[in-house]
């Protein structure tokens, strides 16, 4: 009881440091947190440790297990309530798909076998070839005036409708680069854009940045 207790107390701690780092860009859902700058989903979570194990080093394994599928199960819960823009959400086969490529980023052991695990899952992990920043040839960028957060918008280019394979986000404070395509977002929160025949399928597999204004809540 008193490991566990430890447990939770390291974790709460670590989620305070976090809060302090939080912007307008941060947002807890589900119990992980989501930086739309970044195009992140990122959860801890603890575990104690088996006090059947003959040692401390022998229970930190197991315990690193539990943790990370608790952090993983805070992943699927805000998966499920992500919103992608146009009151769009993930499909189960995506929400699936993005959890096996979730990575631990952050493992602390503690005295007493027990372990805290963060883990990530990137915007466009749900994709079935995810994004890289590696593949800068499938990026685009666009400045629109105001727009709801959403981690993949729907692009509406000629007559055609397309959902962005993955969208993040920077606030301009009314300063955007020149080669920066200009955007409207129209009544049904979907991104307005001019482009060529090629431009919807680089969309849908590619990474958007979006400049904004000012977000909408």
């Amino acid at each position: 009881m008193i490991a566990a207790a430890a447990v939770a107390a390291a974790c709460l701690a670590a989620g305070a440091v976090r809060a302090d780092r939080d912007g307008p860009l941060k947002q807890n859902l589900a119990g992980a947190t989501v930086d739309w700058e970044a195009g992140t989903l990122a959860a801890s979570a603890g575990a104690a440790a088996d006090l059947r194990m003959p040692s401390v080093d022998l229970s930190r394994p197991g315990a690193q297990r539990r943790a990370q599928a608790a952090a993983v199960a805070k992943l699927r819960a805000a998966l499920v309530s992500l919103p992608l823009g146009s009151g769009n959400k993930l499909t189960n086969p995506e929400i699936e798909r993005a959890l096996g490529r979730a990575r631990p980023v952050d493992v602390q052991y503690q005295s007493n076998g027990g372990a805290i695990v963060r883990v990530e899952i990137r915007f466009g992990d749900w994709l079935e070839t995810p994004n890289t920043q590696a593949n800068p040839k499938d990026g685009f960028a666009v400045a629109v005036p105001s727009i709801h957060l959403g981690a993949a918008p729907t692009a509406r280019i000629g007559k055609r409708d397309v959902r962005v394979g993955a969208a993040v986000y920077r606030i301009t404070g009314g300063k955007v680069d020149k080669n920066v395509a200009d955007a409207k977002v129209d009544k049904d929160g979907r991104l307005v854009l001019s482009g060529d025949a090629q431009l919807p399928d680089k969309l849908a597999r590619g990474q958007v940045m979006i400049y904004v204004g000012k977000l909408q809540r």
